[in-house]
């Protein structure tokens, strides 16, 4: 377009060697920028980009000091400049470094070529039309061409954004595969998926649901798989709740581990695993009563804790690995968790030494476990230390023949207050009536109640 300008600028005049110049120059330019062009696509587009900008300045300098800057053509060549400048975001050291060019190149080309006479005419109206129809094209197919650029920028942030989208997802699956603490420290670049392991003093959980190899002989596998799931998603969450890493399920049996690969101490993961047991055990007797009223058999868990040096990490090949751990200690509490009665935690000396400040524990007599060599120290655990708390408890949990109370007062709103002390009152109320029915040797004395029954009636 600055070739033709030139042309028509100096039409009808002969033209002159400045004029092949002009035009050589033009088209080296020209042939330099689709040079680069090129690479651009192969390479870095911004910096090269940078370039070409610089260059399309050193040409309109050149072509301003041919038409010895006519006001109509230069007027618009320079808005033209400046929108591709805006178009393109070209930096501010950019426009400087071209400014300076072009200025160069302007007072080069009028003090070799040209003369710097007659300029800021008016120029033909041949001219005239001709810039103004340079004017149209150039913003037209600029805006074009960035437009073309826009969408397949567009399109290619929805490919992605879709691409990302699926491996959120597909990683969000593979997460419930491994241990959530594991899976975000592999996230957050903490831990490598390699054959690797480490000796750290943890604590490890086992639990085993009492009598669920008789319970699959007796519903059918839906019902079975129902209670499974139900008792496992509610173990796995209070787990969660404590940080505890949940290593894998084992039938209806459990393995957690408090230590790796976060820990908050030694003394505080033995406690937080302790309160884990408490809460798993209340929260059996939830699910217990509720399995009762859907038809489902009574049943119970035990546990098993113990605290100890372990081996724990990646174990496996390096197309197929487990984190788990190994040690004395891990076969100790699954020791202790088949040796422990129904509901009982059993925990083993090494643990009830950093959580006897904390929790209510009672001796057991030795235990000679299988596959130890040794008698083993265990007690067993209670219920947590209230102490002066013991006004605020939250959980009251009382079972006997013939009678379990279970209250969670976390759950309790507080319009049920009411209810529950109405509830806890007439209870009262019936018990003292049925002691007065029954003798100390045991026997009801009928005609007492029915002299009651007919106080109630006269009243």
């Amino acid at each position: 377009m600055l070739s033709f300008a030139v042309l028509l600028y100096y039409f009808p005049s002969p033209l002159t060697m400045q004029h092949y110049v002009a035009f050589l120059f033009f088209a080296s330019i020209f042939l330099i920028g689709q040079l680069l062009s090129y690479f651009a696509k192969q390479r870095a587009f911004n910096q090269i980009r940078q370039i070409i900008f610089i260059l399309d300045s050193a040409v309109v300098a050149f072509g301003f000091s041919a038409v010895h800057c006519s006001l109509v053509f230069s007027g618009l060549t320079l808005i033209c400049l400046w929108y591709i400048s805006h178009i393109y975001k070209i930096h501010f050291m950019t426009l400087s470094i071209a400014f300076l060019i072009a200025v160069f190149v302007f007072y080069l080309g009028g003090y070799f070529l040209y003369d710097f006479d007659n300029y800021f005419n008016q120029g033909s109206s041949i001219l005239t039309i001709y810039s103004l129809i340079c004017f149209g094209v150039c913003i037209g197919l600029t805006h074009y061409f960035n437009r073309i650029k826009l969408q397949e920028l567009l399109a290619t942030k929805d490919y992605y954004q879709e691409q990302m989208n699926r491996y959120v997802q597909f990683s969000n699956q593979l997460s419930r595969y491994a241990p959530l603490q594991l899976w975000q420290s592999i996230m957050r670049g903490e831990t490598q998926a390699k054959i690797d392991y480490k000796r750290k003093k943890m604590t490890v959980f086992f639990s085993d649901v009492i009598g669920f190899t008789q319970l699959a002989e007796k519903l059918i596998p839906e019902d079975l798989a129902f209670v499974l799931n139900d008792y496992l998603s509610h173990m796995a969450e209070i787990a969660k709740r404590y940080e505890g890493t949940l290593d894998k399920f084992i039938g209806d049996g459990m393995l957690i581990f408090f230590g790796d690969p976060q820990s908050s101490g030694v003394e505080q993961d033995a406690k937080r695993c302790v309160q884990m047991a408490l809460t798993m055990r209340q929260q059996m007797h939830v699910l217990r009563e509720r399995w009762l009223k859907m038809g489902f058999p009574e049943l119970h868990i035990r546990m098993g804790i113990s605290t100890g040096y372990c081996h724990v990490g990646n174990y496996g090949s390096d197309y197929r690995m487990s984190y788990t751990l190994i040690g004395h200690d891990v076969n100790l509490a699954s020791r202790l968790q088949a040796a422990a009665s129904p509901d009982e935690i059993l925990i083993s000396g090494s643990t009830y030494k950093l959580i006897r400040d904390a929790f209510i524990c009672i001796p057991k007599e030795p235990m000679q476990l299988k596959g130890l060599s040794e008698s083993i120290d265990t007690w067993q655990v209670m219920d947590k230390h209230t102490g002066v708390y013991s006004e605020l408890q939250q959980w009251f949990d009382y079972e006997y023949k013939g009678f379990h109370l279970l209250l969670n007062l976390e759950e309790v709103q507080h319009y049920e207050h009411e209810q529950l002390i109405e509830i806890l009152e007439k209870m009262i109320v019936r018990i003292q009536q049925e002691q007065m029915f029954t003798a100390e040797s045991g026997v009801k004395r009928l005609y007492l109640k029915s002299d009651i029954i007919q106080n109630e009636i006269n009243r």
